[in-house]
């Protein structure tokens, strides 16, 4: 596909001038509904929808937007089936050769974390409801161009878990009530309480955009995407420069002690999650909502966070005196 991600997409088109509307938005989200729809009548399960995944086939302004990312997705079988569409396959994540498998996390979790589901998290059966509650996290985005679940690790989990999603203050009051409405309801916390697909296509913001999502330019929700993809932009880097062949070459040197492969993968993974993660805290620091001061406290106490900041600061100090 020749077009960008759509969260990249929708700020470039805005800086061109096009307007970016809650009716923008439905319209994306319904191909993404769509897509999903497809694949859960054919009994798979993507488990990782996110931006990342929402892509423009072409280059043109009319370009439809297609759901890929299917490296984690599950068909279900039929031994699979508990209670009608729900399964339960979490995997350690070091594979029967010894080596990392990089689709999950160290409890088997798959997915991306802040798109994780509650019962994904908590380990529980999960099945088609998981793809709604990504899609959820997803409109969320569309909507206000930030994260509707802050934090790192165990605290961004308990996030998910509280199913507390804040629609107050801006940009949500300018919001309409309909896609507050389809957003509380793809992200119930129980997943038989949550909507289908089918229900979600079905909703009056979907099915009636037309006169249930208004044509207001949401600049404030563009302005907040802008520094969302250079978030993502920063943690690509971080990652791309991790696997670049002068840091591959680095730890294959045979000057330096041998390790095994699985060492040297434990050793990266750990590496870049350590970095990954005080990025989220950084982010954190910066959106944290002011009362919720235990979150903010443990973020300042984070001891890795501190250990990067003063390693960045004595490189910093470096690079001016030469």
């Amino acid at each position: 596909m020749e077009g960008s991600d759509l969260c990249y997409e929708i700020v470039k088109r805005a800086l061109a001038g096009f307007v970016y509307s809650e009716a923008v938005a439905s319209h994306y989200m319904r191909q993404v509904l769509e897509a999903v729809r497809y694949c859960h009548e054919n009994d798979i399960i993507h488990r990782d929808i996110k931006p990342q995944c929402i892509l423009l086939a072409t280059k043109e302004n009319s370009a439809p937007v297609k759901l890929g990312g299917f490296g984690s997705a599950l068909k279900i079988k039929g031994e699979k089936i508990i209670n009608g569409e729900f399964v339960h396959d979490y995997r350690t994540n070091i594979g029967p050769n010894g080596r990392f498998y990089l689709k999950c996390d160290e409890f088997g979790r798959i997915g991306t974390s802040h798109f994780m589901a509650p019962e994904i998290v908590l380990r529980r059966p999960y099945g088609k409801p998981a793809d709604v509650w990504s899609c959820g996290v997803l409109l969320y985005v569309l909507l206000t161009g930030t994260l509707p679940f802050l934090g790192t690790k165990e605290w961004l989990y308990e996030s998910i878990c509280s199913g507390q999603v804040n629609m107050t203050g801006r940009p949500w009051d300018v919001i309409s009530s309909h896609a507050k409405d389809l957003l509380s309801k793809m992200l119930a916390l129980n997943p038989k309480d949550r909507i289908t697909v089918d229900e979600a296509l079905n909703h009056p913001w979907i099915k009636e955009r037309e006169l249930c999502a208004p044509k207001i330019h949401l600049q404030e929700t563009v302005d907040e995407l802008s520094k969302f993809n250079a978030r993502r932009k920063l943690k690509g880097a971080v990652i791309a420069a991790v696997s670049s062949p002068k840091w591959t070459n680095f730890y294959n040197d045979p000057s330096i002690d041998k390790v095994s492969d699985y060492d040297l993968e434990e050793i990266t993974s750990a590496a870049v999650s350590m970095v990954l993660d005080s990025l989220d805290d950084i982010h954190c620091l910066t959106e944290c909502p002011p009362h919720d001061r235990e979150f903010l406290m443990s973020v300042l106490d984070d001891t890795h966070l501190h250990a990067l900041l003063d390693e960045e600061d004595r490189a910093f100090c470096r690079c001016r005196t030469l």
